[in-house]
């Protein structure tokens, strides 16, 4: 004995149009996160530069503003040239990367001294600029 079903055939985008609704979400996620960049939330006017950085997804970040006083930020708290060396220290097992958002009116020497630091505690260091506007070619 034959079962034949009595109800009307469904159309194949029935099935379809789910899968087609997770792929569009996906694509509008990826598109719309690729925009999204590290930043510390300290307000620093960085060089530019044509470079790009990449692979520092997860990096730890070191903010050294201007001033007489040479304010430095790690993960967006300030801390002193000691506090630095400190949470490098007890950060080793984890993230092993920093990116050094410097102004440009930073003093090079403190920029120098951290990046040391960093490379000294086995971090690779990389440093933060704003991307340059294409040059205009003839």
């Amino acid at each position: 004995m034959k079962l034949e079903s009595h109800l009307p055939r469904q159309s194949p985008w029935l099935y379809i149009t789910p899968l087609l609704n997770a792929v569009l979400l996906l694509l509008v996620y990826y598109l719309l996160s690729r925009g999204f960049v590290i930043e510390s939330g300290i307000n620093v006017e960085k060089p530019r530069s044509s470079s790009r950085l990449t692979g520092f997804d997860h990096a730890h970040i070191i903010t050294i503003a201007p001033g007489n006083e040479v304010p430095m930020y790690f993960d967006g708290r300030r801390v002193t040239f000691e506090e630095l060396t400190q949470r490098l220290v007890d950060g080793r097992s984890g993230e092993r990367r920093v990116i050094i958002h410097h102004d440009r009116q930073a003093p090079s020497g403190r920029v120098v001294e951290v990046i040391n630091l960093a490379q000294e505690l086995g971090f690779e260091a990389a440093l933060s600029t704003t991307p340059s506007p294409a040059p205009l070619v003839p």
